[in-house]
């Protein structure tokens, strides 16, 4: 009855026209979602190869990290196919997302110009941004300032956040390695004084380089990021990333994101 007083309203002040086309565009909006959504067959990811216990590959080649574990629990869940490329580089896979070419990066800090073109996810982990010293040639750090006047390196293409990304090309003397596995070596050999990354990436490069007696991770961390997914707005994807966060939500009250975060935490090589 309510919907038949609208519609004979609707023709007696010949508003009928603009009714019609509400609710057709409405319908549209609505089935272009489900069209999307029913067009997700599978889930293309990039990111990190070494970046425990967020993404990487195992002894095996087997792409591990507490991304793909929610990732794989998503998929499975929904009978959504699973594909990695960590072995994509970091800058290559985000023009790729940005195009399209993959849905999404398994694990990111949100920047201002990142989230004008990318869509992300709740967050799943947090990260330390660390400055690494070699223990014979230690120096005070009590925030972004005291690196003032020493030579850093950062791995290239990377974000610590708007902040220190900014302080770092105004300020600082720094390097962009493009080995982010090897950056390390420069430390090592005395090139630069410091090495600035996110306290997972740096321990996992310590502990495979087996140099912990050497490299220290001074604390307090110059800031903490949130990790998160990183999604193409181009993805047929974008649909479920409202149900990936149900997801995230559900993991981290039941306790199992921590669980995951203790389980792909780096072991040393060192012995």
């Amino acid at each position: 009855m309510h919907f038949q007083r609208v519609f004979m309203y609707a023709i007696g002040f010949d508003i009928m026209p603009m009714l019609i086309l509400t609710c057709m565009v409405l319908s549209a909006i609505s089935n272009h979602a489900h069209a999307a959504s029913d067009t997700c067959k599978q889930i293309v990811v990039g990111g990190a190869a070494g970046w425990e216990p967020i993404s990487y590959f195992d002894s095996n080649g087997h792409a591990q990290g507490i991304s793909i574990d929610i990732l794989r629990r998503y998929t499975q869940e929904n009978n959504i196919s699973l594909k990695v490329h960590f072995e994509i580089p970091w800058n290559r896979s985000i023009q790729m997302l940005e195009a399209g070419e993959i849905d999404v990066m398994a694990g990111a800090y949100s920047t201002a110009e990142r989230a004008m073109t990318f869509i992300y996810s709740l967050p799943y982990a947090s990260d330390d941004v660390m400055v690494f010293q070699h223990v014979d040639r230690q120096f005070s750090v009590q925030n972004i300032e005291s690196l003032i006047g020493h030579s850093g390196a950062r791995p290239q293409g990377g974000s610590y956040g708007d902040f220190i990304d900014r302080y770092a090309n105004d300020r600082l003397d720094m390097i962009y390695s493009p080995t982010g596995n090897r950056i390390f070596d420069i430390l090592m050999n005395g090139r630069v004084d410091y090495v600035l990354l996110g306290r997972y990436d740096g321990m996992a490069n310590v502990a495979i380089d087996g140099i912990e007696q050497q490299v220290i991770a001074i604390e307090p961390p110059l800031a903490v990021n949130e990790v998160q997914f990183m999604f193409s707005r181009s993805s047929p994807c974008v649909p479920h990333i409202a149900r990936i966060n149900d997801l995230i939500t559900e993991l981290d009250r039941k306790g199992q994101l921590s669980e995951w975060v203790a389980l792909h935490l780096p072991k040393s090589n060192s012995n």
